[in-house]
């Protein structure tokens, strides 16, 4: 019993110590709202640029989840700023045609060539 106390102490210490590894989020979800009009849904909502680099065109995917939040649907919609620096904020506007059976709706980002940005705070939020 003894032993096995002075093998696991070691590993405990290395697991407590470790560093946690995990990207720090490039974009950060300030504020959003979606409420649907009519046939459509608008999507409006501020962003904040985290990270060391300046984005380019940034593009946002918009992922519809259902009542058991399986993917319905993905829209997409920009961001109007063509370059944003580390620090700066951004509105978006965005307007789609309403997935009827969607509830919840999540956010994904990425930039002019395509390549996925890690996003903070990006839901699921409910759908007004």
């Amino acid at each position: 019993m003894i032993r096995r106390r002075f093998l696991l102490l070691p590993l405990a210490s290395l697991c407590v110590a470790a560093p946690k590894k995990g990207k720090s989020p490039e974009v950060s979800v300030i504020q959003v709202t979606c409420r649907r009009l009519g046939d459509d849904v608008a999507l409006d909502g501020r962003l904040r640029v985290g990270g060391m680099k300046p984005l380019k065109k940034i593009r946002l995917l918009f992922d519809f989840l259902g009542t058991d939040r399986q993917l319905l649907e993905t829209k997409r919609g920009e961001v109007e700023e063509d370059l944003l620096a580390p620090g700066e904020e951004a509105e978006f506007h965005v307007r789609v045609a309403d997935p009827v059976r969607a509830v919840l709706y999540s956010i994904r980002a990425e930039d002019g060539d395509g390549r996925e940005l890690n996003v903070d705070k990006s839901g699921p939020f409910p759908i007004e």
